[in-house]
């Protein structure tokens, strides 16, 4: 699988050999009292005594966040698929849509890392490692994650971390926003390690009465979506219970979110406030797990043995066979692949998941006339019943196919629907450069790595796109750009 996760070989090495994000937080006051929690007696939070959303405003909070997400990404490796991102944000949204924050624009994330763990920051951005994913038991377990990092947001408990320990947060963030604007990578790297060593031992001081209301939250958010609440106390017991077998391995999850027997006893009285949840379809769930299991595990025959003994036992669904079908192909068995996928296609015709790994497994066969056949009518379908899904994998094929003329207007589609996502935009400078287009590839270039955080690199590419322009509208329009980016860095060395 061509894993958007993975600009460049010489990237996902930077990428995988970081060190872990730290900041646990939220920008956002939630109001109580609302109509949903009437029969919830859990409604009275600690009073924490804060006046936390008047020490970071809305406007710090958010040009914190999106710096602190942009240059996390230069170094921890982000996944850009659009299937699994996709999913894990319209799951999060489920949840904003019935919080007290519902409206307001949320991001959520997945970063490939086996390590149970999550983080937000400022502004409404929650990431969550793959591992949450490929380990819950449940969509209602995935679920309960999220919930609980979108009550951290909701809580304001980066402000209340600012209020009670001004000194190490704003350390670790304005270590690392620093070392961003200097554009230094050695000094970004050097940023991390000093912040984790700053904060790692004093957060925990603040960090039990906020995770107390953020259980508290994120189980009334999971009622009011149609989740199971009861995921939440089952997931932490396990939780619990791998620490326990391997003290020297803990779940770095209960490292960042303190867990103890109390809290889980809480957290699962708690829960019997809340009617019996309606039963969940667990099949979309199913089918992402086994993406991100099968196609993002370090040991593909591993995982391929995994799915295999699941199909002998009988256990014949979609996400198995799908999940060894894919399993079988990252394994470099492409022709075992084909056959398993071809006879899954066959059961699952309209199956679009089971049709862009087909098409992948011939592309990366080497058979390329035959995958970018399949993927272009797939996109052609899917267009004109008004889904965009595969327009990236299909642009992400042409370009690696060298059909950059073909791309070109297909990345630009997906840019102007998420010009935030870095992928996009070092692919379509992959596209202008090869076509020959120097000017639009810096330019592009200089948006890849203004989103990775690498600010004064990104100036340097808009100025070698300006010294090619040839019109007054283009001059006038990196000027712009060069200036708008400019003031933004001056607006963080200000906060």
């Amino acid at each position: 699988m061509h894993k958007l996760s993975k600009p460049s070989s010489n990237l996902h090495s930077r990428l995988t050999n970081t060190a872990k994000l730290l900041i646990l937080a939220a920008s956002v006051t939630l109001a109580s009292g609302n109509s949903w929690g009437q029969n919830d007696h859990f409604d009275q939070l600690p009073d924490l005594g804060s006046n936390a959303a008047n020490f970071l405003s809305d406007y710090e909070a958010e040009q914190l966040g999106k710096s602190f997400i942009r240059q996390s990404r230069f170094r921890l490796p982000y996944v850009s698929d659009p299937e699994l991102v996709g999913y894990i944000n319209r799951l999060g949204n489920r949840l904003l849509d019935v919080s007290d924050d519902a409206g307001k624009d949320y991001h959520f994330y997945l970063i490939d890392n086996n390590v149970i763990n999550a983080f937000a920051v400022p502004g409404g951005h929650i990431a969550m490692h793959t591992a949450i994913l490929t380990k819950s038991e449940s969509e209602s377990e995935l679920a309960s994650v999220i919930a609980h990092e979108i009550s951290h947001v909701t809580q304001a408990h980066i402000s209340r971390k600012f209020e009670n320990s001004q000194y190490d947060s704003w350390l670790a963030i304005g270590a690392l926003l620093a070392a961003a604007l200097s554009g230094s990578a050695e000094a970004a790297q050097a940023a991390f390690s000093v912040s984790q060593a700053s904060i790692i031992d004093r957060q925990l001081t603040f960090s039990r009465a906020y995770e107390t209301e953020a259980d508290s939250l994120g189980i009334r958010l999971l009622s009011r979506a149609g989740f199971d609440p009861q995921a939440m106390p089952v997931f932490f017991k396990r939780l619990l219970s791998e620490s326990r077998i391997n003290e020297s391995h803990a779940p770095e999850f209960i490292r960042s979110h303190p867990l103890t027997i109390n809290r889980v006893s809480e957290s699962s009285e708690r829960v019997r406030a809340y009617p019996k949840a309606p039963v969940q379809d667990q099949d979309e769930f199913l089918l992402m797990q086994a993406k991100a299991t099968a196609g993002y595990a370090e040991d593909k025959s591993q995982v391929r043995d995994l799915y295999f003994e699941k199909l002998k036992l009988g256990k014949k669904s979609l996400p198995n066979r799908y999940g060894y079908g894919l399993a079988l192909a990252e394994n470099g068995e492409f022709d075992k692949a084909r056959e398993v996928l071809t006879e899954l296609e066959k059961d699952y015709p309209d199956n679009v998941s089971v049709r862009l790994i087909k098409a992948d497994n011939e592309l990366n066969a080497g058979n390329i006339e035959i995958g970018l056949a399949e993927l272009k009518e797939l996109y052609n379908q899917q267009r004109q019943l008004g889904n965009h899904l595969v327009d990236i994998y299909y642009a992400n094929a042409l370009v690696l196919t060298k059909n950059n003329k073909d791309a070109i207007p297909i990345l630009h589609k997906a840019i102007s629907d998420n010009k935030n996502e870095p992928y996009f935009h070092i692919l379509l400078a992959r596209a202008y450069g090869e076509t020959g287009d120097s000017l639009r590839s810096y330019h592009a270039r200089g948006e890849y790595h203004y989103l990775s955080g690498n600010y004064q690199f990104a100036i340097q590419q808009y100025k070698r796109a300006f010294s090619l322009t040839k019109t007054e509208y283009e001059r006038a329009r990196l000027g712009a750009r060069i200036e708008d980016v400019e003031q933004e860095i001056e607006i963080l060395r200000n906060l």
